[in-house]
Parts: structure tokens; C-alpha cells; sequence
């Protein structure tokens, strides 16, 4: 009888642990994130046109396309090349701020800061997401994709 009563103890615990790690998790960034959807298409050489990016912590800021057929989303493209050998495209626009010309400024120690809101954003593992300031909201992020020494970014 007492080995059922530890049982249904243990069990309990269980589910009592179970659901305050679940409901516990930190609820205080938003997924949604209100820069606009616009189109992105960028394709770069890396070696001729962006030798920084072969470097950890390693980033451009793009704000023009560099050719017809290309687009940079809404604010403008960073990528960045990560501490852990990947490479991270997002936004420039401050998802804080919501407006093309409030752009994030990256450094090399893997975190962007608005100049606007003062929000600091962690690039440098691609999560965007906000490590203090106001926003609530992660750097809207894009999809990379190497090709040999071809890098591109679309949604």
C-alpha cells in the first residue's frame, strides 16, 4: 500500500513540475513582430563583395539594392556573421519604432542598438531578439542560404 502511495506522490509532483515549467516560461517577448512583409531577394559574393562577412561578428548593412530584381525588405538588410559559423539576415528597421528610416545599428560584439528607443538586440547567435531597452520584439529575421562562396537572403 505504501509503495502505490509513493507512486501516486511521485506522479503528482510530476505534473505539478510539469506545469509550472510550462506556464512559468517567459512570456515578456511578442512573436509577432509589426515591421511590414516586403519582398526580400538579395544575393552577394561574399569573397568579392563582402570579404568582412568571412569574419566572426562580421557584418554588412544594406540600404539600396545592389541590382534590378533584387529587394531588401522593409528598412534595409544586416547580416551578420555569427559566433556560432552561420550567417543571420534580419530587418534593419527597429521593430520598436516601425518606421524604414529608424535603422538598427550593428557592431561586431553580435549586438545591434536603435538610436531611437535605445532597444539592444542580440544578433550575434540569430535570435533578434530584444536584451534590453523598450521593444517588446525581435528583429524581424530572414532566411540565409550559401551556395560556394554565394550568400542569399530572402523571407
Amino acid at each position: 500500500k505504501q509503495t502505490k502511495f509513493v507512486k501516486r506522490e511521485y506522479i503528482t509532483c510530476i505534473i505539478i513540475f510539469s506545469i509550472i515549467a510550462f506556464t512559468a516560461c517567459d512570456q515578456r517577448y511578442n512573436t509577432y513582430n509589426p515591421i511590414p512583409e516586403m519582398p526580400v531577394n538579395y544575393t552577394l559574393n561574399i569573397v568579392r563583395d563582402a570579404p568582412i562577412l568571412m569574419t566572426q561578428g562580421g557584418f554588412i548593412s544594406i540600404t539600396e539594392p545592389n541590382k534590378s530584381g533584387q529587394y531588401i525588405g522593409y528598412g534595409g538588410l544586416l547580416i551578420f556573421y555569427g559566433f556560432d559559423n552561420y550567417y543571420y539576415a534580419y530587418d534593419l528597421s527597429c521593430p520598436h519604432e516601425c518606421k524604414k528610416e529608424v535603422r538598427v545599428i550593428p557592431s561586431m560584439a553580435g549586438i545591434a542598438e536603435c538610436p531611437e528607443c535605445k532597444t539592444k538586440y542580440d544578433i550575434g547567435f540569430g535570435t533578434g531578439m530584444p536584451s534590453g531597452g523598450e521593444s517588446e520584439y525581435g528583429l524581424r529575421r530572414y532566411t540565409v542560404t550559401i551556395s560556394g562562396e554565394n550568400l542569399r537572403v530572402t523571407k
